[in-house]
């Protein structure tokens, strides 16, 4: 199981420092030991100040490889890309990146199935085949229903464990499109998760989060199973 850590914020900048400074830590780390960093970005606005500030730092970039923990099915053009905004906050259009170094989820694909496996293959060709897909660091949120990465309440995506990729079909009912994103398998591996809420509405679903129950129901339980270090990094209105 993991080792679980609790960061209570004062403020929006500080829970930005907080995430930006374990993810540099973690990356400088990751370089120092095996020569190159994979990280995992989720999308949203809460990891957005993070990013921005970890885009000043000092780090090895072309030792670190970018891989994105979900995508909608959008283009990378459209302001809900997670790939687009990730990019933005954090330069990478800019940064001393070697090619290749950036790898997105095709969200715009015809056929999501297709880049699930095109990504699993992709995650395998960097990983190794033999080896655990096991992120440097990852970053994560919770939504209000109780969802985290694209594993959404009532799916049963949560107990994919034969794939390293979802399709996440569209639920118009709910107003969301269909995603693509990393199975729970691959969330439970990571280093480092670094789980980011802020508000007052985000209070009772980090509590179900944290507690015992249905996976289903509440699909960000699984960070429990988490095998690596996780923090919550999260501001005074969320904290339980």
């Amino acid at each position: 199981m993991s080792a679980n850590e609790t960061l209570i914020a004062e403020n929006d900048a500080e829970l930005a420092h907080f995430a930006a400074e374990l993810m540099g830590r973690a990356i400088a780390d990751a370089v120092r030991e095996r020569g190159v960093a994979r990280v995992a970005l989720s999308g949203g606005t809460t990891p957005g100040e993070a990013y921005r500030l970890l885009a000043a730092y000092n780090l090895s970039w072309d030792r670190v490889e970018w891989f994105w923990v979900d995508e909608r099915a959008v283009p990378p053009s459209s302001d809900r890309s997670n790939y687009r905004a990730a990019c933005a906050d954090l330069g990478l259009d800019r940064a001393p990146l070697s090619a290749g170094k950036v790898h997105r989820m095709t969200g715009e694909s015809t056929d999501l199935e297709a880049a699930a496996r095109d990504y699993e293959r992709l995650l395998r060709a960097s990983f190794g085949v033999a080896l655990a897909v096991r992120f440097d660091v990852m970053t994560l949120g919770i939504g209000d229903d109780g969802h985290t990465a694209s594993l959404f309440p009532g799916m049963s995506s949560v107990h994919v464990t034969d794939r390293l990729v979802v399709n996440v079909p569209a639920q118009p009912q709910k107003n969301l499109e269909a995603r693509l994103t990393l199975s729970a398998p691959v969330l439970c591996e990571a280093g480092l998760v670094l789980v980011l809420a802020k508000g007052a509405k985000k209070r009772s679903v980090l509590i179900e989060a944290q507690s015992p129950g249905s996976l289903d129901a509440v699909p960000s339980r699984i960070i429990q199973q988490a095998k690596g270090r996780v923090v919550w990094i999260l501001d005074r209105a969320a904290a339980p």
